[in-house]
Order: C-alpha cells, then structure tokens, then sequence
C-alpha cells in the first residue's frame, strides 16, 4: 500500500479538524440555554405584551385567592383573605343560590377592568422612551378585551399608534398578550361544583378527581355552615379558593 503524501495528510487532518468545529458548535448550541426576549422600545408590541402580562398576572392571583373577584362583594374570611361566595343561602334547608351563574364572563371583566388603567402607564412609559427617536402620535381611546380559553389568556388592544422620523413611517393598530393560564379551568370546575351544591347541597370530591386527576380538589366545612373549596392544578400548584354557604341546618340539629 502506497503511504500517504504529504499534502494528503494534511488535507485529511483539516477535514478532521472541520468536523471536530462542526461538533463543537453543535454541542454549543443544543445545550445553551433558550434565549430570553429582552424588552426593545423599538418593538412596540414586545413591549406593551411584556407590560401587560405583569399586570394580568396580578389580576389573576388576586381573582384565584378571592374566587372570582379581585374586590370580593359577598364573602367570607378564611385565611386572612376574603373569600367570594359562588354560591350562596342563609336560609335553613335550602340549597344555595349561584351568586356568579357567567364566572367566566365575570372574571374576563374583572381582569379587563384591572388591567385598563395600568395599561394606560404602559403605553406612558413606551411614548417616554419611543417618543425620543419618533415623532408619535397615540390613540386617545383604548379598547381592552379579555377572552379565557382552556389553559389560556388572551388580551386584545385596540389602540392606533403612529410613529414617524423623516422618511420613515411606523403604524400599529391593535397589540395583543398571551398567557398560559389555568383560570379559565378553574372557573368550570368552580361552576360544576356550584351547580351540584344547588342541587343536591353536596359536591362529589372524590369522584371528581376520579375522572381529572389533574386537579386536586379540598372541602374544608367551618363550624358555621360554611364551605371553603379549593382547587389546585397538580402540575404549576396554582390554586383557586372560593366559599359556599346553603343548606343550614337550625342550631337544634
């Protein structure tokens, strides 16, 4: 076998070497980190998603600890925290009266009304920083919307905004946020387990959870009558906490 010249070696030990920075960068690239979207002013829509996220988070850990309103109005302290009665009687023997019959509904305007005025403060703060570079003109009317999907919040700007530098033109009509959430879910459960306290002045727990594991659900009975539930989703431990109070019993019993 006729041995290798030397240009030959040398050809094979930079193909070698080639292959080696291909698996390196390889390598690299598989294990870093995913990159995390740093807020640029000169995306008004990244900004004004990462601006409102915050806030609607806010406004659904405050609905989720008080079970349904972010102002509970009808509710019963458990906890140190206020909690909403969904459902509600003081009457002896009778089942209670759903308090909320379109939760859903009820909470898409709860978070919609906490969020607009603070929306209002993201868009000061994005004309503060953009407004340096542009010559911007903004939509005095803003319209908000909140829709509660399955695992899934999704809110709706309506707001036209214009920015202009020399011959450069920039329009935005509407921006919009997405967040994964367990809300909407939490509210059908709440209504299910309403909707069988009305009936038959009891929820099936166990049954329940037989048929979702996913959610965990715990019936808590104060000694005056009330009911405390919450739900919690097993895989994030977010939770819902809500009162019922129907059925009573006179003292005698």
């Amino acid at each position: 076998m006729k041995p290798l010249n030397k240009k030959s070696q040398i050809t094979i030990f930079i193909i070698l070497a080639l292959i080696v920075i291909v698996l390196i960068i390889l390598i690299f690239l598989l294990k870093s980190p995913p990159k995390i979207r740093v807020l640029n002013e000169d995306e008004p829509q990244a900004y004004v998603e990462s601006c409102t996220r915050e806030y609607v988070e806010e406004a659904i850990r405050l609905i989720s600890q008080h079970g349904g309103d972010i102002e509970p109005k009808g509710s019963i302290s458990y906890e140190n925290l206020d909690r909403t009665y969904l459902c509600y009687n003081n009457n002896y023997y009778e089942g209670c009266i759903n308090q909320r019959p379109l939760l859903v509904e009820h909470i898409e305007k709860e978070i919609t009304d906490y969020i607009t005025p603070h929306l209002e403060k993201c868009f000061e703060e994005l004309i503060s920083s953009y407004g340096n570079r542009y010559n911007v003109e903004l939509e005095e009317q803003m319209k908000v919307n909140t829709i509660l999907q399955s695992k899934n919040v999704y809110v709706e700007i309506g707001r036209e905004l214009d920015a202009k530098r020399g011959g450069e033109s920039r329009n935005f009509k509407k921006f919009s946020m997405h967040l994964n959430s367990p809300i909407y879910n939490f509210a059908e459960i709440a209504m299910e387990i309403v909707n069988q306290e009305t009936k038959y002045c009891n929820f099936d727990v166990i049954s329940y959870m037989f048929l979702y594991p996913e959610y965990d659900i715990t019936k808590f009975i104060t000694g005056d009558s009330n009911i405390i539930y919450v739900i919690t989703e097993r895989a994030t431990n977010q939770k819902f906490t809500f009162a019922v109070r129907g059925c009573v019993m006179p003292p005698s019993f």
